[in-house]
């Protein structure tokens, strides 16, 4: 398996220094153009029919879906209800939503925009880079205490992508590693208004990676998948490698070349940016009879510029924004006659990554960023994995908010849905809006 990921590697830096991909800082070059099949159109009935059940059951105010499907950008757009209950505004393509976790795709491709240049590599120690990494311990027992020895091996960049350097989240329990995850204010997102009390400050990028240094890992690197921080570690990498701040580099690699010009850390246009729902009374899992607006717990939450650039849930974005990305991924790392990451880098991107013999959900690869398939699970899903039937190879990832993103090459589409609703396990929605891609597919 490593030697196998070296030569794609390999042929991908090729690729990029024989000029058909990026060179330097100048992303987005002219692409060779490669002719793709033309597809039917793309059917929306059964997802418009979804969303359009979603709002009138009272389960969000409203959502936008974008469909896609290789080759030029012409995504489909269906909408449904309004940014707020009780509100007029109606749901739109330009709405801006909090992805939360689907700002993780985003960072990985703007590191392995980084690997196809030559300046990082996939299995290289990230304290090349980042030098209080280079001795990095593991808790004995991360259920009971912060003892700790050695850690077995280095944490690599592939383990960063992939979940797998052994960190940990602060919403992953609340054991002695994640109370010092709180305490220090290292947590999953760039909004102060939701620490409790006792929890440190939010501190920058480079502050929060600093302090993850000098804590123990839960695991050793390598070993297993935790969702945790790792691709903030890789928003700070990216800073530490450029000497650029995280959003700069963002907008450099990946914004300006796609021009996703509502994409960002914070809603340039407050009034575009959609209500968020809590639906479990705050610190339980009790369902509520009606929601909470998140606004009144965030306040200025992503609506100014946070002190903390989260590459793992910190950006705001449109359906219109997020489908360009989302194309791109779909086309293996072109857009619009444009190179934004070489195609062999790309597949890499979206191929399964994990170490060997580690899993995501049971029975899952792990790309960059994002789920991979690995069975095709449209007529059954195998044992342990949480999401909808889709197949393989498929890859995306999902937001705490609802929000979700997939790029399907075997059935040659790509999937952007927008909403928002938190804690509301009442709705299902990976298995709702797979089955109503199946049926819309099975129309083409």
């Amino acid at each position: 398996m490593q030697a196998v990921d070296r030569r794609q590697l390999l042929q991908a830096i090729a690729v990029a220094a024989a000029g058909t991909g990026v060179a330097g800082a100048g992303f987005g070059r002219a692409a060779a153009q490669v002719p793709l099949p033309r597809l039917a159109p793309l059917r929306h009935d059964a997802v418009q029919a979804l969303i359009d059940d979603y709002v009138a059951r009272g389960r969000v105010p409203g959502a936008v879906v974008a469909l896609l499907e290789p080759g030029r950008h012409r995504p489909v757009f269906v909408s449904a209800g309004v940014t707020a209950f009780g509100g007029s505004i109606k749901a739109t393509p330009d709405t801006l939503w909090r992805v939360y976790s689907m700002s993780k795709p985003i960072t990985a491709m703007a590191i392995m925009q980084r690997v196809a240049t030559g300046e990082l590599k996939l299995d290289q120690p990230i304290a090349d880079i980042m030098p209080e990494y280079r001795d990095m311990k593991v808790a004995i027992d991360p259920a009971k205490g912060l003892e700790s020895r050695p850690a077995a091996r280095p944490i690599t960049v592939r383990h960063l992508l992939t979940h797998t350097a052994g960190f940990s989240y602060s919403i992953n329990g609340n054991g002695p590693l994640e109370k010092e995850y709180k305490r220090l204010g290292i947590q999953p997102g760039s909004v102060p208004a939701f620490l409790q009390p006792g929890e440190g400050a939010l501190p920058d990028l480079q502050v929060m990676a600093a302090a993850l240094a000098g804590l123990p890992l839960a695991l050793d690197p390598g070993t297993a998948w935790k969702y945790s921080v790792s691709l903030d570690v890789a928003g700070a990498l990216l800073e530490r490698l450029t000497s650029m701040t995280f959003d700069k580099v963002l907008q450099q690699q990946l914004f300006g070349p796609l021009g996703m010009k509502d994409t960002g850390f914070w809603a340039q246009d407050r009034a575009r940016l959609a209500a968020n729902y809590l639906w479990t009374a705050p610190g339980t899992t009790k369902l509520l009879d009606k929601p909470i607006p998140i606004s009144t717990l965030e306040r200025d939450g992503f609506t100014t510029r946070p002190r903390l650039l989260s590459g793992g849930g910190g950006l705001v974005s449109s359906a219109r924004d997020y489908a360009k990305f989302a194309q791109m991924v779909l086309n293996e790392g072109e857009f619009e006659g444009r190179t934004i990451i070489p195609r062999g880098t790309a597949r890499l991107a979206t191929s399964n990554l994990m170490p060997p013999g580690v899993f995501f959900d049971g029975s899952n690869g792990f790309g960059a960023g994002g789920r991979v398939t690995l069975f095709d699970t449209r007529s059954g899903t195998p044992a342990g994995s949480s999401w909808g039937g889709g197949t393989a190879d498929a890859y995306g990832w999902g937001g705490a908010a609802g929000t979700l993103f997939m790029a399907d090459r075997v059935r040659q589409f790509g999937v952007v849905l927008m909403l928002q609703t938190m804690g509301d396990s009442s709705l299902p929605r990976d298995k709702d809006l797979s089955a109503a891609l199946a049926r819309d597919a099975d129309g083409r």
